[in-house]
């Protein structure tokens, strides 16, 4: 078994060599999406009750007087909001698509940086290794230092190894699958949302160019 000294410095290593490979920022998109993980869900069915109140307000006000209201998620309150802004259902599938494209890019982002660290902490498992056979001195020690620098070579190998493929490779598939759930959730509430909005935006009446052709011709 590998001491704790040995766990500690490969970690470290891996952090600091995925720091370094990454950047900071999509390391710190790394975090975020991993503390994500932490939160509740999108919750789907909330979020369609909390819109169904905003769309019935358009209904009864009409898109010219209604006012931006929240429903509690940033992301459909910064659509609706551009839509009401700008009077036009385009606003709200632009805003939406942008959005999209965002998350998707996050997501992106954070998987490439857990499969970096996977990849890193098996070379920093390695280079563990080799520093621990590195010093061994071939004139002290006797048995019991051998024994020890190849139990501490073999633990940060194992350590290297675990680390990164039942923490990072593992944790990478866990934010693919969270972030394809809530985007599939999300695309249905938006197909809803659309219909609803659709519906509520103004517009002329079909017959209403004849009807004022036929005054003229009287």
């Amino acid at each position: 078994m590998p001491d704790l000294s040995s766990i500690a410095i490969v970690i470290s290593l891996t952090l600091l060599a995925t720091l370094l490979q990454a950047g900071l920022r999509n390391s710190r998109t790394c975090l975020s999406q991993c503390a994500a993980l932490l939160k509740k869900p999108f919750n789907p069915g909330q979020t369609r009750a909390e819109l169904a109140r905003e769309i019935g307000d358009l209904r009864k006000d009409g898109l010219v007087r209604a006012r931006p209201t929240a429903s509690g998620d940033a992301e459909f309150d910064k659509s609706t909001n551009a839509m009401i802004r700008a009077r036009s259902l385009d606003a709200l599938i632009t805003e939406h698509e942008a959005a999209r494209t965002h998350r998707i890019e996050k997501t992106a982002i954070a998987r490439q940086v857990c499969h970096q660290a996977a990849e890193l902490a098996q070379m920093m498992g390695l280079a563990g290794t080799l520093i621990s056979l590195a010093t061994l001195s071939p004139a002290g020690g006797g048995e019991t230092s051998l024994t020890g620098a190849i139990g501490m070579a073999v633990g940060t190998t194992l350590t290297g190894l675990a680390l990164g493929n039942f923490a990072f490779i593992p944790l990478a598939g866990l934010i693919e699958r969270r972030a394809r759930t809530e985007d599939e959730a999300r695309e249905e509430v938006f197909e809803w949302l659309q219909m609803h909005a659709q519906v509520a935006m103004p517009r002329l009446r079909e017959d209403e160019p004849l009807t004022v052709a036929h005054k003229s011709a009287a």
